[in-house]
């Protein structure tokens, strides 16, 4: 396995300077966020500057485990609807302008949740079949998160959708953080969802006052050295991509480079408690 950090947590840094002190720190791969308030939203995005980002990726020995772009895709809206397809189409087609190594993938939650799981999973069937076409049409995959308080919040939901769908290019991104926080053991989620996941998240979480708290891994306590072993038995051998959650981003004081070289220090440290990676 090999560690990743999202730049989510930084939306006002330009790749071109975080890339490098990302891969500084020791990452191996860099999730990308797209969307309007990154400078790396696709509009914002000409060929000249996809193809020179491309190239500091592999300059600088960085894979792009996937592009995050957080999109409503079962809003009640139709017309919101259609806009956020346009804008997965061009997320797509910038994951794989920018992915040179690794089939491009781009990765969001799903939102909704109002209503019964049949109605909701239904719908969410439908959608994702529109946003297939456009995956096959492009040549990425959408990795679904399940998140926690939405409509796809269960190991078992998400394996259902799997089962039902069954289709190469809808995958899971596997954020553990959403099961923790609910209470989902290890041994209830990993083996259970690797086999369907292309991505992953890491973050740490608790419940204050009946209410998520998300937090950089390794603040809370959950245990990465057993989740490395369980994601190592199930057969993981992929990118684990810190994802700074923006309850951590907006506090005062905040610092993505102090936050990106404390997770990867922690998880470091994990991994070799785990016997899967060298002290350094």
């Amino acid at each position: 396995m090999k560690l990743a950090h999202g730049t989510y947590g930084m939306p006002g840094i330009r790749p071109e300077e975080g890339l490098p002190r990302l891969a500084e720190i020791g990452y191996e791969g860099v999730e990308l966020a797209v969307g309007e308030r990154f400078c790396t939203a696709p509009d914002d995005m000409p060929p000249p500057r996809r193809n020179a980002l491309r190239d500091l990726y592999q300059s600088l020995g960085l894979s792009v485990p996937a592009l995050l772009m957080l999109l409503r895709v079962m809003d009640d809206d139709p017309e919101v609807h259609r806009r956020y397809l346009d804008d997965f189409r061009q997320a797509a087609q910038l994951a794989v302008d920018v992915t040179a190594d690794r089939t491009p993938v781009v990765t969001t939650t799903m939102g909704g949740g109002g209503g019964t799981w049949e109605e909701f999973r239904e719908e969410l069937l439908r959608r994702l079949q529109e946003y297939a076409e456009i995956c096959e049409q492009i040549g990425c995959t959408l990795a679904i998160e399940p998140h926690v308080g939405g409509g796809l919040d269960r190991p078992g939901r998400a394996v259902w959708v799997m089962d039902k769908l069954q289709h190469p290019r809808i995958r899971l991104n596997f954020d553990i953080s959403h099961f923790a926080v609910a209470g989902y053991t290890l041994e209830q989620t990993v083996p259970v969802l690797v086999p369907y996941a292309v991505h992953t998240h890491v973050k740490d979480g608790r419940m204050v006052d009946g209410k998520v708290e998300f937090l950089l891994p390794g603040e809370g306590d959950f245990d990465y050295a057993a989740y490395f072993r369980a994601m190592d038995a199930a057969g993981w051998k992929d990118f684990i991509t810190v994802e700074v959650s923006g309850m951590v981003s907006s506090r005062e004081g905040y610092d993505p480079y102090q936050a990106a070289a404390f997770c990867f220090e922690a998880l470091s440290a994990a991994l070799s408690e785990a016997g899967l990676s060298p002290v350094r």
